[in-house]
């Protein structure tokens, strides 16, 4: 991963995008985990975009004319579905789709990214 600059792989950033994920909040995360995992890096900055948008219907079937997609389960459609898309695309290379746990009031990047793993 080396000459990635994590704003590459960011969702969309406060400054300059208004209700992006805030830039410092960013920061916070690519501080703690791009070094060592840049893909947790990058999915914990789309599930921490994608917790400040609001919900959007889920999509269980789309159909067009004589033609048909079903999703199950279904899947978050809008700028929240693509979000949580993107994370799990990312933890995709982790081996794991688990997701670190939030707490309320306690910023994303202090999350033990082993946490499954105590006991």
């Amino acid at each position: 991963m080396t000459g990635i600059a994590w704003q590459k792989w960011a969702p969309p950033l406060e400054p300059p995008t208004a209700g992006g994920l805030p830039e410092e909040e960013a920061q916070r995360i690519a501080d703690a985990y791009w070094d060592d995992d840049p893909h947790l890096g990058a999915a914990l900055m789309w599930e921490a975009y994608a917790a400040i948008l609001p919900p959007t219907p889920t999509v269980a079937q789309v159909a067009t004319g004589s033609q048909s997609v079903s999703y199950s389960p279904p899947r978050p459609g809008g700028e929240y579905g693509t979000a949580i898309a993107r994370a799990e695309w990312h933890r995709s290379f982790l081996g794991t789709l688990a997701s670190a746990p939030l707490v309320a009031d306690t910023p994303l990047a202090v999350h033990d990214p082993h946490w499954w793993e105590v006991g």
